[in-house]
């Protein structure tokens, strides 16, 4: 059958005919729906208001300088704080659907999924915020005031403090030192409060921890949401899986590449007081994504879009958090 060039097959709809009985096919109301919709560190990272686009703050990188001298003899030399201006470049992140008026009407008609055009109108909003999850730690941008491509700069390019674990070394023990190191810094006060990392390299801390006869304690880190935890020279750091968090077997984000069938498995220790998402909402201030309808086209369909304007800044990018490369197969 043919209907304005579409071609399109039909076939028997009952299931089972025969004597005394008609069977026809019946759906679950319920829609199997497992999709991802939410990230854990863009729950976790802190929105701010943008001051404009570019978004601008400073950044104080040194103060004046503290000399010891002869107390009968007090001659010093004149010294400034050290001040430097950041820009960074709001990015749109927007996502579109378009509902046909006759679909949309015999779903409403039917009765049986009377819920499915308002579940698909909100996934635009979480289709919106996936994107944005995945460029938290991956975005291709590769600078921050002058901006090559339409995504975000993610962290791992942001982040210039890195170390990398063989695949001979000890994970935690390199992810203790790690912190260790960015904690001893005398120039600023360094606080890492998570490890952010992909759910397989969390794992394999797991059985690090197992057959190391280690018990590692565990952090609530969003409601409903319990990880592991280890014990740091700043207190227990809570193991925050992500499965937006990459790997790689090439090199990437100024690392080497790994041995022959080796991955380096990236875990990233995150000051979370320094990370911010600024974004722009108009006189709204409203940090969420928005959704918007067009109105209908010239078929009658329905056109929404959700859309959300921000970027993300790992502040201190070459003190306040670190990028550690674990190599394993």
């Amino acid at each position: 059958m043919s209907i304005q060039g579409k071609s399109i097959e039909m076939s028997a709809a009952a299931d089972y005919l025969g004597t005394g009985a008609i069977e026809v096919p019946v759906f679950e109301r319920e829609i199997l729906d497992v999709i991802r919709r939410s990230s854990i560190p863009l729950q976790r990272f802190r929105q701010v208001k943008a001051t404009g686009h570019p978004h601008r703050y400073f950044e104080q990188t040194a103060i004046a300088s503290g000399q010891s001298v002869d107390p009968r003899n007090l001659t010093s030399t004149a010294t400034s704080p050290t001040r430097v201006e950041r820009p960074a470049f709001i990015k749109a992140t927007i996502a579109q659907s378009s509902l046909s008026l006759f679909d949309k009407d015999v779903t409403e008609q039917q009765g049986q999924f009377a819920g499915v055009v308002a579940k698909d109108i909100d996934d635009i909003v979480s289709a919106v915020e996936i994107n944005r999850a995945q460029m938290v730690w991956a975005g291709n941008d590769t600078s921050m005031s002058a901006p090559t491509t339409t995504q975000w700069m993610g962290g791992l390019s942001q982040i210039s403090l890195q170390a990398t674990c063989s695949s001979s070394a000890s994970i935690i023990d390199v992810l203790k030192t790690t912190v260790a190191q960015m904690v001893a810094n005398q120039t600023y006060v360094v606080r890492p409060t998570a490890i952010y990392l992909n759910p397989l390299l969390a794992d394999l801390i797991d059985q690090e921890a197992k057959a190391s006869r280690i018990t590692l304690d565990e952090v609530d880190v969003v409601a409903g949401v319990t990880v592991a935890a280890i014990s740091t020279q700043v207190g227990k750091l809570p193991l925050i899986g992500d499965p937006f968090m990459p790997s790689a077997t090439a090199a990437a984000y100024g690392f080497a590449a790994p041995p022959n069938g080796l991955k380096n498995y990236f875990a990233v220790i995150v000051m979370e007081s320094e990370v911010e998402i600024p974004y722009i909402s108009g006189a709204s201030d409203d940090p969420n994504p928005r959704l918007f309808q067009l109105g209908l086209t010239g078929n009658l369909a329905g056109q929404y879009i959700g859309v959300k304007f921000d970027t993300i800044i790992f502040k201190g990018a070459s003190y306040a958090h670190a990028v550690v490369a674990v190599q394993r197969p």
